[in-house]
């Protein structure tokens, strides 16, 4: 530990350097997300761009806390650990006879001067071992199937997280919220950070009905996996709710 604190002391500088040029390019994107977030013409779009801002305010200020981190350590703890400096051997001459390396059994013998001479045995050869690999470990892969529904405005009851869906999918749960305007559904596609529309409703829902989802046509959800299907519920101030449920499309 004591290592791993030296060496950020001593690097304190080009970290703190690198937190700061960091932290100002989250800062000019931030900024510039926000404009486009202002002058955005629908609400998809304005909540698209109004979640990117956050991100980037979020990595500017992980930057400058980083940096704060690294300069506590260089003033506060780094310079108190201690330097420990390895005590250097000394022999007196005439004490023995130095050997090269290997198995020694020490047989001392009185001379007349007062020394002590070693005798040394040859180490025997050690007999040769099959080495067995090692195991290779079998990675797991996390679990993706896993809905995102924090809020009981926005909840899915149908389809469930990890279903396999084909044809008309019949959407069920509950979309209602305080100041209620309109909820939609949307859906991300495999290896795609944007959301797609699919279709919009104005009447809130109270553990029922959503709508549809048609999922027959391969040529626009081919089938795999897998989907995130996202339902957003949205007031009157433009505030949204969202329920997403990974599901997989299989053929009919």
């Amino acid at each position: 530990m004591s290592v791993v604190l030296t060496w950020l002391g001593q690097q304190a500088f080009w970290i703190g350097l690198i937190c700061l040029l960091g932290a100002f390019g989250y800062v000019v994107t931030a900024i510039s997300t926000k404009r486009k977030r202002d002058t955005a013409q629908f609400s998809l779009e304005r909540e698209v761009h109004h979640q990117r801002m956050v991100r980037n305010w979020m990595m500017a200020a992980l930057f400058v806390a980083l940096g704060a981190l690294v300069l506590l350590v260089r003033s506060s703890i780094a310079p108190v650990i201690p330097t420990v400096e390895a005590p250097t051997p000394t022999l007196s001459a005439g004490l023995f006879t130095p050997v090269p390396f290997g198995l020694m059994t020490p047989t001392p013998t009185l001379a007349a001067t007062g020394t002590v001479t070693a005798v040394v045995v040859a180490a025997p050869q050690p007999t040769p071992t099959e080495v067995q690999p090692a195991a290779t470990p079998t990675l797991i892969p996390p679990d993706v199937y896993q809905p995102d529904c924090p809020s009981p405005d926005a909840q899915l009851t149908l389809p469930t997280a990890g279903g396999d869906l084909m044809g008309e999918v019949t959407v069920e749960g509950t979309a209602n919220t305080n100041a209620f305007s309109f909820y939609k559904f949307e859906v991300q596609f495999p290896s795609s950070d944007t959301p797609n529309f699919v279709s919009q409703y104005e009447t809130a829902v109270e553990n029922g009905v959503l709508g549809v989802w048609d999922v027959s046509d391969p040529s626009r959800y081919p089938p795999g996996g897998p989907y995130l299907f996202r339902l957003v519920v949205v007031d009157i101030y433009g505030n949204t709710t969202i329920c997403t449920v990974p599901v997989d499309i299989v053929e009919e």
